[in-house]
C-alpha cells in the first residue's frame, strides 16, 4: 500500500490504542483538537518595506501571516509531495489563519466605531451649505484617515484569509488525487501465471536480502550485547510471560461475568463487556510495549527495522482489540451475558472469524513491512497483498456458510423479514464478492483497502453499539427514582420526577447523536476526510463542471441526494424518538404531541432540502429567484396546495382541531386520525376514512365535541301520567342516574319538569359523563334502567291518544241504504 493508505491505517490503530475503549470518544476529540504546530516562517522578521510603511503592530502581524502563507504556497509548487507533506503544509496554515482572524476580530469594532463617528460628523459641506469651523473639518479628516487605515487592514486580512482557504482547498484536491491514484492503481491479476512465475524467480533474491538484513541486525545488536545483559533481557521476557495469566485473572475479577447469574441487566452486561474488552486488550498491548521498551533500552532496535516494529505493534493492537471486542459483545462461553441475540454456535463462529481475519490481516501487514525493509520488488508486494486478500476471502466464505439465523437452535430458520442480522451477512458477502473481483481484475490495493475498511468499520460499529447502550441505560439508571442517585438528584435540585426523566431522555438522545457523529468522522478518516473540513473534502472528491456558481458533477449529485436522505432519516428517527421516549414522559395531550411531531418533521425536511441544495450550490436566494420565475407559470396551479399547506400549519398551532378529536364537518362525523400537509384524515363511525382539504376545516364550520374538555352531556326525555306523583317520578330518575357507574356525580344529575302535555307530564333527565365517546352507551343503559324502575314502581308511561271525528257519516250511511233516493 502507498504512503497515503499506510498513514491512514497507522493512524487508525494508534487512535484506537490511545483512546482506549471507554474513553474512545474523548481521545478522538482530543486528537482532533490538538493545536497545530506553528510554521517556521511565523517568527521571521518583516521586510524593510513593511517596517517602513506599516509600523502598526496589527499590520505587522498580517505581514507575518502573509509570509507564512506565501511560504506554504511556494512549497506546493513541488510535484513530488507525499500525503504526509501535504498534511504538514495544511497544518502550517492553521496558525497564520488564526492570527489573521484574530486581527480581523480586533479591528472590526474599531472600524464600526470610526464609521459611527464619521456618520455623526456628516458629509463635507457643499458650496451652498454654511461654512464649518476648521476644528470640525480637521476632525473629519482625521476620522476619515483612521477609517481608511482600519478598513484597508480589514480588507487585507479578509483577502489573506480567502487565500489561505483556497490553498487548503488545493491541498485537499491533491491529497484526494494521491489517495485515488494509490487506491485504484491496477496491477497484475492474481490469476495470471506470469505473476506467480516472476515472484518465484525473485523469491531467492528477496530471501537473500532478508538474511542480509537480519544478519546486520544481529551483528549490530546481539553480537555486541554482554552475556549478563542478554540473560537479564531473557529473564524480563520470561517474567512477563509468567505474570500474564495472573494479571488477566485479577483484572477480569474486577467486573466478573458470573455463570450462575441467570438474568443480569443490560447495563450490567454492557459495563462488564466494556471492562472485559479494556482489560483483555490492554494487558497484551502493555506487555508488548514493555518488551519493546526493554529491547530499546538494550539498544536492540535499529532504525532500519522500525517499519517492521511498527507493523508488529499494530498487529498486536489489532489482534488484541478484535479478540477483546468479540469476547465482550458475543460472550461465546457466557450466554446469559451475551448482548446480541445469537446462539452459542453462531457466537463462537463469528468470534473465530473475527480473530482469523485479524490474524491474517496482521500477518500480511508485517510481511509488507518486511518487503519495504528489504526493498522487495513491486511484484512481490502486490503478490503479498493479493495472497492476504484471498486468505481473508477464504476464511470469510467458509465461516459465513456456517453462520445461520438466530433460530438455528430450534431446528429452523427465520423468515427474511424476521432475521435481524440478515443485512450483516449481506454486507459480509458483498465484501467477499468485491474483494474477489478486485483481486481477479488486478486492483489489489483496492481489495486490501476494502478489507482494512471492513475491519475498521466492524471495530467502530461494535464499540459504538456498546457505548450507545451504555449511554441510554446508564443515564436512565442514574436518573431513576428507584435509584439512590435519582433520589439524590430530585432532592438536591428540587425537580419533579417527571422533569428528571425528561432531562435524562434528552441527555441520552444528545449523547447518542454525539457518539454517532464522532463514529462517522472516525470511519471517514481513512478516506482523507477530516473533521474540520469534511464538507469541503467531500465537495472536492471528484471533478465536475460549473454552471455559474453551481458545481455539477456525479459526486455532487449523489452526495446531495445522500445528504437529503440522511436528513430525512434523522428527522424520522427524531420523530420516532419523541413519540416513543420523550413525549410520553410529558403531560402533554395527544393532539399537542402530534403538533410538535409534525412541525418538527416540516422543519427537519426543510433543513435537509436546504443542506442538499447548498451542497450543489443552490442557496435559498437563488432558489427564491427560480421559484419567483416559475411562479408566473404555475402560481395558479400551486395556489390550492399552498393554501392547504398554510391551513395545515394553522391547524397544528392553533389546535382548534387536534388528532383524536371528535368532529362534525358538514354531513361527516368522526375522529381526526391525522393532519397532513395538504389534508386531514377523519375516521367515521362506519370505519370509513374521509379525507378533507385543510381549507375546509379552517374556513368552514366545524363542530368539535372535545375541544375544551371531553365531558359529554346526556339528555333523556321521559313522560309520566297525570295521576303520578311528580316528586316520586323525579326521585326515580335521579336514582337511575346515580346508580349508573359512568355518570358523573359532579355535576349532579338533574331532572327538569319541562311541560304539561296533552296526555302526560314531560320531564327531562340531564346528566354528564367523563368521556363524550361513552355518552351513547350510557344513554342506552339509562333507558334500560329507567324502563325497569318505572315498571317496578307501577308507573306506565302514557301513550298519545287522539280522537278523530268524521262529519257527515250519517248522510253517507243513508245514501248507501237508499241508492235510488
Amino acid at each position: 500500500m502507498t504512503g497515503a493508505i499506510q498513514g491512514c491505517v497507522s493512524m487508525r490503530f494508534k487512535l484506537g490504542l490511545f483512546a482506549g475503549f471507554c474513553l474512545f470518544v474523548a481521545g478522538a476529540c482530543a486528537q482532533e483538537q490538538q493545536p497545530a504546530p506553528a510554521p517556521q516562517i511565523v517568527n521571521a522578521p518583516a521586510s524593510a518595506s513593511t517596517q517602513t510603511t506599516a509600523p502598526n503592530p496589527l499590520n505587522a502581524r498580517l505581514d507575518v501571516a502573509r509570509l507564512a502563507i506565501e511560504q506554504v504556497e511556494a512549497g506546493l509548487l513541488r510535484k513530488d509531495l507525499s500525503d504526509n507533506d501535504l498534511a504538514n503544509f495544511r497544518v502550517q496554515l492553521d496558525a497564520p489563519q488564526l492570527q489573521i482572524l484574530g486581527v480581523i476580530e480586533e479591528l472590526t469594532p474599531k472600524l464600526a466605531a470610526a464609521k459611527s463617528r464619521l456618520d455623526q460628523l456628516g458629509p463635507k459641506p457643499t458650496d451652498k451649505d454654511p461654512v464649518e469651523t476648521s476644528g470640525v473639518a480637521q476632525d473629519r479628516a482625521d476620522q476619515e484617515k483612521l477609517f481608511n487605515q482600519i478598513d484597508e487592514m480589514v480588507r487585507k486580512g479578509r483577502l489573506l484569509n480567502v487565500q489561505a482557504d483556497q490553498i487548503k482547498g488545493q491541498i485537499g484536491v491533491r491529497r484526494h488525487a494521491l489517495f485515488t491514484h494509490a487506491l485504484f492503481q491496477r496491477n497484475s491479476s492474481m490469476l495470471s501465471p506470469s505473476l506467480w512465475w516472476r515472484v518465484m524467480l525473485e523469491l531467492p533474491q528477496d530471501w537473500k536480502q532478508f538474511n542480509t538484513v537480519m544478519g546486520d541486525w544481529y551483528s549490530v545488536s546481539f553480537a555486541k550485547l554482554p552475556t549478563t545483559s542478554l540473560a537479564l533481557l531473557i529473564g524480563l521476557v520470561l517474567l512477563g510471560g509468567l505474570i500474564y495469566r495472573p494479571l488477566m485473572r485479577v483484572a477480569s475479577n474486577v467486573v466478573e461475568r458470573d455463570k450462575t447469574h441467570e438474568q443480569p441487566s443490560r447495563l450490567r452486561k454492557v459495563l462488564a463487556a466494556l471492562w472485559l474488552a479494556l482489560i483483555t486488550a490492554a494487558v497484551p498491548i502493555g506487555m508488548f510495549a514493555a518488551v519493546a521498551l526493554a529491547f530499546d533500552a538494550f539498544e536492540l532496535l535499529i532504525p532500519k527495522l522500525q517499519p517492521v516494529t511498527r507493523a508488529a505493534f499494530d498487529a498486536v493492537v489489532r489482534i488484541s482489540l478484535t479478540y477483546a471486542m468479540s469476547r465482550a459483545l458475543l460472550a461465546p462461553r457466557r450466554p446469559t451475558w451475551r448482548l446480541v441475540d445469537l446462539s452459542d454456535a453462531t457466537a463462537t463462529r463469528v468470534s473465530r472469524l473475527a480473530l482469523s481475519v485479524a490474524i491474517i490481516v496482521s500477518t500480511a501487514k508485517i510481511v509488507e513491512a518486511i518487503n519495504d525493509v528489504i526493498a522487495a520488488s513491486l511484484l512481490t508486494s502486490v503478490f503479498t497483498r493479493g495472497i492476504g486478500s484471498l486468505a481473508v476471502v477464504a476464511a470469510m466464505s467458509v465461516s459465513l456458510r456456517q453462520i445461520l439465523p438466530p433460530a438455528e437452535s430450534k431446528g429452523g430458520g427465520l423468515p427474511p423479514e424476521q432475521d435481524t442480522y440478515a443485512w450483516l451477512r449481506l454486507f459480509a458477502w458483498t465484501v467477499v464478492i468485491a474483494v474477489t473481483l478486485s483481486v481477479i481484475v488486478g486492483y489489489v490495493a483496492f481489495s486490501a483497502f476494502l478489507i482494512d475498511q471492513m475491519v475498521w468499520v466492524s471495530f467502530i460499529g461494535t464499540l459504538l453499539y456498546l457505548l450507545l447502550m451504555l449511554a441510554e441505560d446508564g443515564i436512565t439508571e442514574l436518573s431513576h427514582t428507584a435509584n439512590s442517585y435519582g433520589r439524590s438528584i430530585i432532592a438536591g435540585i428540587g425537580m419533579r420526577p417527571e422533569s428528571v426523566d425528561q432531562i435524562a431522555i434528552l441527555l441520552s438522545g444528545l449523547l447518542r447523536v454525539i457518539l454517532v457523529a464522532v463514529a462517522i468522522m472516525v470511519i471517514l478518516a481513512p478516506w482523507g476526510i477530516e473533521s474540520d473540513d469534511m464538507v469541503g473534502s467531500v465537495k472536492t472528491a471528484f471533478f465536475g463542471f460549473k454552471v455559474g456558481d453551481v458545481n455539477i458533477s456525479l459526486s455532487t449529485i449523489i452526495i446531495s441526494v445522500l445528504l437529503f436522505i440522511g436528513g430525512f432519516i434523522a428527522t424520522r428517527a427524531l420523530q420516532k424518538w419523541l413519540d416513543a421516549k420523550f413525549l410520553p414522559a410529558t403531560n402533554l395531550d395527544t393532539g399537542l404531541r402530534n403538533s410538535i411531531r409534525t412541525s418538527l418533521g416540516y422543519v427537519g425536511i426543510t433543513l435537509a432540502i436546504a443542506l442538499a441544495l447548498s451542497h450543489v450550490g443552490l442557496s435559498f436566494e437563488r432558489f427564491a429567484l427560480v421559484a419567483g420565475g416559475l411562479s408566473l407559470g404555475i402560481g395558479l396551479g400551486l395556489q390550492s396546495i399552498v393554501n392547504n399547506f398554510v391551513s395545515g400549519l394553522i391547524l397544528l398551532w392553533e389546535r382548534a382541531v387536534r388528532v383524536g378529536d371528535w368532529v362534525v364537518v358538514g354531513t361527516e362525523e368522526g375522529f381526526v386520525r391525522r393532519i397532513n400537509v395538504r389534508s386531514t384524515e377523519i375516521e367515521t363511525f362506519d370505519r370509513a376514512t374521509v379525507i378533507l382539504p385543510n381549507t375546509n376545516l379552517v374556513g368552514g364550520v366545524v363542530k368539535n365535541w372535545v375541544h375544551s374538555d371531553r365531558v359529554g352531556r346526556i339528555l333523556i326525555e321521559v313522560r309520566a301520567p297525570y295521576e303520578c306523583d311528580p316528586e316520586l317520578f323525579r326521585s326515580i330518575l335521579i336514582k337511575c342516574a346515580k346508580d349508573t357507574d359512568l355518570v358523573l356525580g359532579i355535576p349532579a344529575p338533574l331532572v327538569i319538569f319541562k311541560n304539561f302535555g296533552e296526555s302526560a307530564l314531560h320531564f327531562e333527565l340531564i346528566c354528564f359523563v367523563d368521556e363524550v365517546e361513552t355518552a351513547g352507551m350510557v344513554k342506552s343503559d339509562l333507558h334500560y334502567l329507567i324502563f325497569s324502575r318505572l315498571r317496578e314502581a307501577g308507573i306506565t308511561m302514557p301513550m298519545v291518544q287522539r280522537e278523530i271525528t268524521l262529519r257527515g257519516v250519517e248522510t253517507i250511511g243513508l245514501a248507501a241504504k237508499n241508492p235510488g233516493a
